[in-house]
């Protein structure tokens, strides 16, 4: 049995202007994501990845709201032990951003 490390996925509803953009980017805050990962085409996510200074991923699987679980394992195989904002086409709820921690 091999031991790792959890991922943390931020999902969140794509901004759909700067102020919304700004608004994540402050609810952000003190959380350190190291990749945003977004729906193939999806412009705010390449604004909010140069703005956090991280890398950006095209991940086909976010095009579907919500994103199936299975497109949430697949990411969180990929960043073991980090923190990635998910970006997706449907609002998390009240909040800005949905935490997930998936082993």
């Amino acid at each position: 049995m091999g031991l790792h490390c959890p991922a943390i996925l931020l999902v969140a509803a794509s901004p759909r202007d700067p102020k919304g953009a700004d608004a994540l980017v402050a609810a952000l805050a003190g959380e350190r994501v190291l990749s945003v990962v977004r729906a193939p085409g999806d412009e705010a996510g390449g604004r909010l990845a140069q703005t956090l200074d991280v890398p950006l991923e095209d991940e086909p699987g976010l095009t579907q709201a919500p994103p199936p679980r299975a497109v949430l394992g697949e990411i969180a195989d990929l960043h073991r032990g980090e923190t990635v904002l998910v970006l997706t086409s449907e609002r998390a709820g009240d909040t800005p951003f949905a935490r997930m921690e998936l082993d």
